[in-house]
């Protein structure tokens, strides 16, 4: 008689779609293969559904085509790295971050063969390094280069997919790759693989992913984003009980070993969602604070390496109305 309620809200959940498509609450969802525990975890548990939500979701290997989809009204809501977030606005795309994502200076680096010539940083001249355009990894390299004065055009910088790369790497045919976790777990026991640096241990903390949507889409569709944010508050309380769960959710969902997601886990905890208010918090949602002084200065290092070529306009990119909305209800 006690699981009446469980089968009784599952049954719920799974007829929700088809009544939420009916009301208009399609929600398409664009993300990457990166450590979005909360994002991963409603998915898996279906609590959009339970939220009245029928959700899409549509995988990206990279951030640009994600800014591509959003420009061409394909996705309502990107999950995409704080360099991906700025190219769009530096693009004229309209969007605004209503949460964050974990910190990825720890999931982000570069990786090298454990018998190859790459040690240190400083080895990466005349070599072949793998990287994907346009986001966070580029951004990291580039930052990691200037740290051991090292021009980008002292090696050989190949475009390519985390996944081609890992296939490039186990080959022989790149020395070095730039990339985030999974990628970097896929590298090390695939490809006989190492990481030479990670982003956190230089101090590069620019690697933020957010969620992020259009305000032209916002001002029509709050309801949404907002039933969007309470499924990921409920995911968050699941995982704060059962951070296990969050590790075996995401790895069978990325096809990983559990002990590669467990190691991700430790370097790269979930955000903490009800802290996104607070304007102490280091990655909160308030105007001002320090993850908006951080935009400020990613975005200028981008301009300046040429990696966009108008200003990131700030103003309205960060909205803490939303989270701040459900919290209240929920106290």
């Amino acid at each position: 008689m006690r699981r009446r309620p469980v089968l009784a809200g599952l049954a719920a959940a799974l007829a929700a779609p088809a009544v939420a498509r009916a009301q208009g609450r399609v929600l398409r969802i664009g993300y990457l293969d990166q450590a979005d525990w909360l994002l991963f975890v409603a998915r898996e548990l279906r609590l959009f559904e339970r939220e009245g939500l029928a959700p899409e979701f549509v995988r990206f290997e990279s951030g640009p085509p994600i800014i591509e989809a959003a420009q061409a009204d394909r996705i309502d809501l990107a999950s995409i790295g704080s360099a991906g977030f700025l190219a769009g606005l530096s693009l004229g795309l309209d969007w605004t971050m209503i949460g964050i994502n974990p910190e990825g200076a720890y999931s982000q680096g570069l990786v090298a063969r454990r018998d190859g010539p790459v040690v240190r940083p400083v080895d990466l001249k005349g070599r072949r390094v793998a990287l994907t355009r346009g986001g966070t990894a580029e951004v990291g390299l580039l930052m990691i280069l200037r740290q051991h004065g090292i021009r980008p055009d002292q090696m050989t910088l190949v475009d390519m997919t985390p996944g081609s790369q890992v296939a490039a790497l186990a080959e022989n045919r790149i020395d070095a790759a730039m990339t985030w976790e999974p990628w970097m777990q896929r590298m090390i026991h695939e490809a006989q693989g190492r990481i030479v640096e990670t982003e956190g241990n230089l101090g590069i903390y620019t690697n933020v992913d957010c969620y992020s949507v259009r305000r032209s889409w916002l001002a029509l569709h709050r309801d949404l984003a907002l039933r969007f944010l309470r499924a990921l508050v409920a995911a968050a309380d699941l995982v704060n009980r059962d951070p296990g769960q969050a590790r075996r959710i995401w790895a069978q969902a990325l096809g990983i070993k559990l002990s590669w997601a467990e190691a991700i886990y430790d370097n790269v905890p979930p955000p903490l969602i009800r802290e996104w208010t607070n304007p102490r918090y280091t990655y909160s949602l308030v105007k001002g604070g320090e993850l908006y002084q951080r935009l400020g200065f990613l975005a200028h290092y981008m301009r300046e390496v040429k990696l966009i070529s108008k200003p990131a306009d700030l103003e309205g990119a960060m909205d803490s109305s939303l989270i701040a909305e459900i919290l209240r209800g929920r106290r």
